[in-house]
């Protein structure tokens, strides 16, 4: 079991590094295509910062890990070398990953919503800010430019 969950949360972080940087590359390349033109909104910075901290928290976990597994280590080895029982508590690397794996995950879901809200409102909107007109039902057909009533 311990094996799983340590399988479980690597896929996690993977995953949440490999989908928050693709989805960042992507709305900086295309973000003329899911904002319909617009500019850059509030919306969709909000969703760049989001998931620029989404990537920066799961790197800084991948450190966090890293310490927390070598004090355990060290403490298993203390209680070995001097027999003595094994102490739970003492390492703020394991409460710090934590709270990064979290905060990745928060920030990961916040930017896909900010990201949302931004081709919502910009396809609502034409690149001047104005609101949309009605949508006007197309004319069948190929149409044809209007006949100049002027003669030669």
């Amino acid at each position: 079991m311990v094996e799983l969950r340590s399988d479980q949360l690597a896929t996690l972080d993977k995953s949440l590094l490999s989908i928050s940087s693709g989805a960042l590359g992507i709305s900086i390349v295309f973000m003329d295509k899911i904002g319909g033109g617009a500019a850059v909104s509030h919306f969709l910075l909000a969703s760049w910062l989001c998931f620029g901290a989404a990537i920066s928290a799961n790197i800084i976990s991948y450190f966090t890990g890293g310490e927390d597994a070598q004090r355990e280590i060290k403490k298993i080895d203390k209680c070995l070398i001097t027999a003595t029982a094994y102490e739970n508590g003492g390492n703020p690397f394991r409460g710090t990953t934590r709270a990064l794996n979290i905060a990745a995950l928060v920030l990961f879901l916040l930017g896909v919503s900010f990201l949302t809200l931004h081709a919502y409102t910009s396809t609502r909107n034409i690149p001047n800010g104005t609101a949309t007109p009605s949508a006007k039902p197309l004319s069948k057909g190929n149409p044809q430019p209007n006949a100049s009533p002027s003669s030669p």
